[in-house]
């Protein structure tokens, strides 16, 4: 089933209740509740309870170890963590970790429900009952109704396996929350790691007893990655012929071997765990190996050269939905029926259940005026430096035309937002997105009276940020520039092969990726039925009506003119004031 459902609806809890229901009449023995990271375990936890259902919660690992907790986050890799986790447990080093035969699961799950919050859980468990919340969540699965688990759980084979190998998904049913990230299926499922780690990875190496061959496979890989200069634009995703790789069995075998003897000799104190990076290592060239699975080289937004093994088609995808014995996958913006069926190639029925066919607000069509842009496009054949400057001016007369708050503008791509944002005045407030946390980027526009949000379609601010005060979002006015098309690299065009090769339709796949794209940039503005915002579509692809019909919007204005887009701005926020429009 693909629920679509905005904002506020209750979709945690409808779901869980539902699914409650039929675990209650023998249906299903469970549920595996997947989020994207850790902070949204929290409203299935507020759920559960109200519920009364049982529950279990997991995520990472190092996060949740009571003996990491004096030490930063980043201190440790999340494969660094398990090499010493083993090291401290087979040698009966973890006092957390032996008491845990003290208590039946149950008991553990009763402590769960007494709290509030994933942190408050792992905490608890660690201070009232003194045993290890990573390993008493694991204990527990068998006795839940409900579990709630972070991504790399379920799409991480790898880590599916240490945790799940044993566990019958005959009568499990899968949620996947904000399943849109499924269009995402190389950050999803794939493994990277930096040039810088593979530097300190070689150090590293050198120090260890392992072969002359482990040590030229990783000079080799190092040698292939240098290829891409510092300064020099790499425009997406770069292949690379897993041959250069050298990797095999034997050389990932012997580095875990090395590094699991150097971890047993300094691990046993906390204060000395090895912080390395052949673990990550170890990690992505062991992704390598699959089949299924292709190396590419990218430039990441810091500039930062990366190392990416990603699945070259769905079918991994698709492996993990057929594990299951049912799934729903929700959102407010999820893929379409059609993505599941001719993209991913599920055997399964898919039913789509849109909750504003049942009388639910669609607030996006409620709350939001859209205006259509027609006078520039960021189509790859029209882009230059007079097109760039042309997007420059619209923002900045809609700067000047919003009285206070937010504006978000989203771009198709890194090198299109830097090109645009270089042309703006130094009159205009901005923010550009890079790699700092959401709560910082948060505290920086709140400070402001207005500013500019600038943001790339897909990203962690577009599809991420909520920028709310007093219940109410300051994010007034949103401009997507361009249509956010994937950017057309060589990962791009082995998903496209694989997927028209399997008689799909990859042109279903780009509408797919660029509708959900808008739509979760768009949502960053309506959160809730108080918030009201202008969103300006800046393309004049977009007055196409395959495209607007696909987003599911009505253009209330379309136009070519600077001046009457700012003209808009003032009267859209003007008519707040008076009767709601």
């Amino acid at each position: 089933m693909v629920l679509a459902a905005p904002p506020g609806f209750g979709k945690t809890v409808s779901v869980l209740y539902a699914v409650k229901n039929l675990i209650e009449k023998g249906l299903y023995d469970r549920v595996f509740y997947a989020v994207r990271t850790r902070n949204e375990l929290d409203p299935f936890i507020r759920e559960s309870r109200l519920l009364k259902m049982r529950f279990a919660i997991l995520y990472s690992g190092k996060r949740m170890c009571p003996l990491l907790y004096a030490l930063p986050s980043n201190e440790l890799s999340s494969e660094g963590f398990q090499l010493f986790c083993s090291a401290m447990r087979m040698h009966g080093k973890c006092r957390f970790y032996s008491r845990l035969q003290l208590f039946h699961p149950q008991i553990l799950m009763s402590t769960v429900s007494d709290y509030t919050d994933h942190y408050s859980i792992a905490k608890g468990l660690a201070e009232k009952l003194y045993v290890c919340p990573y390993f008493a969540m694991i204990e527990a699965i068998e006795h839940a109704e409900a579990l709630a688990l972070t991504y790399p759980y379920i799409f991480k084979e790898r880590i599916w396996k240490a945790v799940f190998k044993d566990v019958d998904t005959s009568r499990t049913i899968l949620v996947i929350d904000e399943a849109h990230n499924l269009l995402n299926i190389g950050n999803v499922m794939g493994d990277s790691i930096t040039l810088q780690e593979l530097f300190k990875a070689l150090s590293e190496v050198k120090e260890l007893s392992v072969s002359s061959n482990v040590v030229h496979s990783i000079e080799m890989l190092i040698k292939e990655l240098s290829k891409v200069k510092e300064g020099v634009e790499v425009k997406g995703y770069k292949h690379i012929n897993k041959n250069i790789l050298n990797v095999s069995r034997g050389c990932i075998d012997e580095l875990k071997n090395a590094l699991f003897n150097l971890m047993i000799k300094t691990s046993f104190d906390v204060n000395r765990i090895v912080i390395s990076a052949i673990p990550r290592l170890v990690a992505v060239l062991e992704l390598a190996l699959d089949e299924a699975y292709e190396a590419f080289v990218y430039r990441d937004p810091q500039g930062l050269v990366v190392l990416s093994v990603m699945p070259q088609s769905f079918k991994p995808l698709k492996i993990v939905l057929e594990r299951f014995s049912s799934v729903i996958a929700l959102s407010a913006t999820p893929p379409s029926s059609v993505f599941f069926k001719d993209v991913i190639g599920v055997d399964k029925k898919v039913h789509f259940v849109d909750v504003e066919d049942f009388g639910a607000k669609n607030l996006l069509k409620e709350n939001a005026a859209i205006v259509v842009y027609t006078g520039a496009t960021t189509s790859y054949r029209a882009r230059s430096s007079t097109m760039f400057k042309k997007y420059a001016q619209l923002l900045e007369a809609s700067y000047k035309a919003l009285s206070r708050g937010v504006m978000l503008v989203v771009y198709p791509s890194y090198e299109v937002m830097r090109a645009i944002v270089s042309e703006l005045p130094d009159i205009v407030n901005t923010i550009t997105e890079t790699s700092q946390p959401l709560l910082e980027v948060v505290r920086q526009v709140k400070v402001l009276d207005k500013a500019i949000l600038n943001a790339v379609a897909g990203g962690r601010l577009a599809e991420g940020i909520e920028i709310v005060e007093k219940g109410e979002s300051i994010i007034r006015l949103v401009i997507i520039i361009g249509v956010p098309y994937p950017q057309p690299d060589d990962y791009t065009q082995a998903i496209v092969t694989e997927i028209n090769r399997a008689g799909g339709s990859s042109a279903d796949f780009f509408k797919e990726v660029a509708t959900v794209r808008v739509l979760q940039a768009i949502g960053r503005a309506i959160r809730s039925e108080q918030d009201r915002a202008m969103i300006v579509l800046s393309d004049s692809r977009y007055i196409s009506q395959q495209l607007l019909s696909r987003l599911g919007l009505r253009a209330t204005l379309v136009t070519n003119r600077i001046d009457v887009i700012a003209k808009a701005v003032v009267q859209f926020y003007d008519s707040l004031t008076s009767p709601p429009f």
